[in-house]
């Protein structure tokens, strides 16, 4: 087994007011989302470690995240039984529409 003391940190990302539950990589591998307890997902610049993005509209836990084929948009699941679908450009970030568990 290979070990760890030869493998060295690349990026630390911090930003979220909780534990992050989940991460994906966007098709380009440019950019990291991340999903958070505290709610949001975030969006970061892998190279620099710069947040791009905060997204904001889960009322609870963010559990998933996942970008679209062509990593313009992002997709979030919520401990608030929503999916979310987001503009994933930094500069065009706006909420798309969401999918409710309705009874």
């Amino acid at each position: 087994m290979p070990s760890a003391a030869r493998h060295q940190e690349l990026l630390t990302l911090a930003g979220h007011r909780d534990c992050v539950r989940t991460v994906a990589w966007s098709p380009d591998g440019r950019r990291l989302a991340t999903g958070s307890g505290d709610a949001r997902a975030k969006v970061w610049d892998v190279e620099t470690g710069k947040e791009l993005l905060t997204l904001r509209g889960h009322s609870d836990s963010v559990y998933s995240v996942a970008w679209s084929p062509d990593g313009k948009q992002l997709a979030t699941g919520g401990w608030d039984n929503t999916v979310k679908v987001w503009d994933a450009e930094p500069r065009q970030a706006r909420h798309c529409g969401t999918l409710a568990d309705r009874p």
